[in-house]
């Protein structure tokens, strides 16, 4: 088996990025929330995210939940934050494995939003939440000894991901859809099935080199060793008789 594709700190580095959420939540979504929440919640924040950066998971983390709680009359924000917290906490779920189910907890809850108020204008679209929940049970499933557990939990990733493929490809979510077919396919590796797994690798590196995505030359890399699995190369040079 091939290692996960990311590290947790690096990804939730990658996650939080150098602008702090709050500064998105504060110019638009928080607008729309009752001032007395507003003055609450963005401090509440920018405080999480400063003590994730600085791993302090054990401070951050309850910050989340307090936002999230102080949103109850703005569900829109709400989900909003319950999305970057399920993110959050499925990057560090490497190094604690009991928040890969409070990760899928809160990408649960966003769908279910999602579905509830269909044409509801938001930022992430059902597929996308699907993709990232199928993620939480694909990075939860390395870590897995009991091998009836890790079997359904790759199942699980497999078809969440697959019903994401398509309306990410009708929405021209291009980049989710090549991080997508990455991760099934690496789902397929895991569970032994490597034809389909360089079928889905080969999706993803022609999305990368078509829209010039930073992956394109670990997805190669990937690719080419799926290949080397399954007809590896025999050595050139004379054969001892």
């Amino acid at each position: 088996m091939l290692s996960p594709r990311n590290n947790p700190a690096r990804c939730l580095l990658k996650v939080l990025g150098a602008t702090l959420l709050a500064v998105h939540f504060g110019a638009a979504s928080l607008a729309r929330a009752e001032p007395n929440e507003s003055e609450g919640v963005a401090p509440l924040i920018a405080e999480a995210e400063e003590n994730a950066l600085a791993g302090d998971y054990d401070a951050a983390l309850p910050l989340y939940e307090r936002a999230i709680a102080g949103l109850a009359a703005d569900p829109h924000s709400q989900n909003l934050l319950r999305y970057r917290y399920g993110i959050v906490l499925n990057a560090l779920g490497g190094e604690r494995p009991d928040l890969y189910p409070l990760a899928r907890s809160q990408f649960q809850a966003v769908l279910a939003y999602i579905e509830s108020s269909p044409g509801l204008p938001f930022e992430h679209s059902a597929a996308r939440v699907r993709s990232a929940m199928a993620h939480t049970y694909h990075q939860h499933s390395a870590l897995q000894d009991n091998p009836n557990k890790r079997t359904a939990m790759l199942r699980n990733a497999y078809q969440l991901y697959a019903s994401a493929i398509g309306d990410l490809r009708r929405e021209g979510d291009w980049q989710n859809l090549a991080i997508t077919a990455f991760n099934i396919g690496q789902v397929c590796e895991w569970q032994g099935n490597l034809e389909e797994a360089i079928q889905w690798l080969e999706q993803a590196v022609e999305l990368d080199r078509r829209h010039g995505f930073e992956d394109l030359e670990e997805d190669m890399g990937y690719l080419s060793a799926l290949r080397e699995m399954v007809s590896p190369q025999q050595p050139v040079g004379d054969t001892a008789i």
